[in-house]
């Protein structure tokens, strides 16, 4: 399994872990009554599950399954693959970091733009891969 692929999932899981926490004390929440602030951590619990586990677990899935390209066994280029995990994960947390702080920066068109910037740099890593099976 590629570097990329192996960074993608673990990050994945950590994420899905960290969501599972954050869920499992709202709903402890709303059981006994901790504290009313609990529930603003709900975007936090929604980003961390959609798009830190999902997108990012599907993303290195992809990245591992999909085909090498047919001259050579590799799978393009390993600096573009390093910035897609690096812009998503950033983007992940600074969305987050939006939700826990008032503050007067746009940090969510921000953090939205670097997970924007990472699909958008998986796709044309993917595409001439998958191209060239084509013809």
């Amino acid at each position: 399994m590629p570097a990329p692929s192996r960074w993608l999932i673990r990050s994945a899981y950590t994420c899905l872990l960290v969501g599972m926490i954050v869920g499992a004390v709202m709903l402890v929440h709303k059981a006994y009554p901790l504290h009313p602030a609990i529930w603003s951590l709900l975007p936090v619990h929604i980003e961390l599950l959609v798009v830190g586990w999902i997108v990012q677990f599907t993303m290195g899935t992809a990245y591992w399954i999909l085909p090498r390209y047919l001259k050579d066994s590799s799978r393009g280029n390993a600096r573009l693959a390093r910035l897609m995990f690096l812009l998503l994960n950033i983007g992940i947390v600074v969305v987050i970091a939006d939700r826990l702080i008032v503050s007067t920066l746009p940090l969510a068109i921000m953090g939205r733009l670097c997970e924007v910037a990472a699909v958008v740099l998986f796709i044309s890593l993917h595409w001439q891969r998958i191209v060239t099976y084509n013809n």
